[in-house]
């Protein structure tokens, strides 16, 4: 068995109804709290209205931060302008990835005297200090697992642009609580591409060259919920409770295989792609998804001595197919038409619809990164996975 080692994982709080939780938390750090949200949809829930009645009645003071799109340095330095005289004692961030990692980096910014491009990596100057002032992550999608993780996303989108983190761990959030409850209302679009972010976390983690035992049993167990339950919510009940529950806790365990086990080309080209256009980060990995991995394992079946990531691809394959008998080529091979009818199922879209096209391709190669895919790909392949998508 390889050596390895775990990152710690915050105080978690899982389950329907447990947002009613929510004020005692909050009081546990003081009597201050910023609120950062999404644009819409929690605010206008009975949610909002039962916990701002709540933090009321506990002499509770509140302020509440939106943000509609994955954050920018503009968003975070925004927030610590507008807040940091008033000295909230707590961060709570609810809402999907791109809020909870807005929550994330005001948490840390907070009490930094820097600008936030300061820390960020490649882009910055200097290692974050790794101070922050204390941060509940409360997620309303199944897709990131950034109430796992130690890094918060941040994008500037533009012929100059860069997605890039500010990391450290400290940063984990201190307590995150997952209410599957709040995910009822999650528009179907939504759920099927933050689905698909969270099964690509969790399928490149699995096959990722930096794998363990651990993270391999995390990432088979999300894989296993996902395939019960997203393609269900999607096209047959929205509203089911428990394949929400499954879902939230798959998205879960993909944050804690991501921070350990890290991702691959999917997530590459997520990073190229989303710092040039205007694309939700769940649409780039649900779409590449299938093709990433087709020309991955017909290049690792070619080599003819990839046989322990082969029979990864063959275990995920078991696990999404109905047939139960077959051989490990039969099973790696199925995992991609798997795939591709998840992407179909779901109504993932291709790229093309956000205004990348052919001409774009060779910038967007140029910047993708190929770390902890078990095989190297090449350009000219690399390329080939985008044309498929376009």
């Amino acid at each position: 068995m390889k050596s390895f080692s775990l990152a710690r994982i915050p105080e978690l709080v899982f389950g329907a109804g447990k947002i009613s939780l929510l004020p005692d938390m909050i009081e546990r750090f003081g009597k201050n709290v910023l609120i950062i949200v999404g644009q819409h949809s929690f605010l206008e829930s009975d949610h909002a209205n039962s916990l701002f009645g709540n933090l009321r009645q506990k002499g509770i003071h509140w302020s509440v931060y939106q943000i509609n799109h994955e954050p920018s340095p503009a968003d975070i330095d925004t927030a610590v302008e507008r807040y940091k005289e008033s000295k909230p004692n707590v961060v709570v961030a609810i809402g999907g990835g791109s809020v909870i990692d807005a929550g994330k980096a005001v948490s840390a910014m907070l009490v930094s005297p820097e600008k936030i491009t300061t820390y960020l990596e490649v882009v910055g100057t200097q290692t974050p200090p790794g101070k922050k002032i204390p941060f509940i992550a409360i997620p309303t999608t199944s897709g990131t697992g950034s109430e796992a993780t130690k890094n918060a996303v941040i994008t500037e989108i533009g012929a100059n642009g860069f997605k890039s983190s500010l990391r450290h761990s400290n940063y984990i959030p201190d307590l995150a609580l997952i209410d599957p409850e709040l995910q009822l209302n999650c528009p179907l679009r939504q759920t099927a591409c933050s689905g698909m972010d969270a099964f690509t976390q969790l399928l490149e983690s699995y096959l990722s060259t930096e794998a363990n035992p651990m993270t391999d049993a995390l990432a088979l167990d999300g894989i296993d919920y996902i395939n019960q339950s997203l393609i269900h919510l999607v096209k047959d009940n929205p509203a089911d409770i428990q394949n929400r529950s499954k879902m939230a806790y798959a998205a879960w365990l993909s944050g804690i295989t991501l921070a350990n086990a890290g991702l691959g080309t999917v997530h590459g080209f997520a990073s190229s792609i989303g710092s040039r256009f205007a694309i939700p980060h769940g649409v780039v990995c649900g779409t590449l998804m299938a093709e990433t991995n087709r020309i991955t394992l017909e290049k690792l079946a070619n080599t003819g001595n990839e046989k322990y990531f082969l029979n990864k691809f063959a275990t995920v394959g078991r696990i999404l197919s109905t047939k139960k008998n077959g051989t490990d080529a039969y099973f790696a091979n199925s995992l991609i038409d798997s795939l591709i009818q998840m992407t179909e199922k779901l109504g993932i879209p291709r790229l093309s619809e956000f205004g990348i096209s052919l001409p774009d391709l060779e910038k967007l190669v140029e910047q993708t990164s190929n770390k902890n895919n078990p095989i190297k790909l090449s350009t000219a392949e690399l390329k080939e996975i985008l044309i498929r998508r376009l």
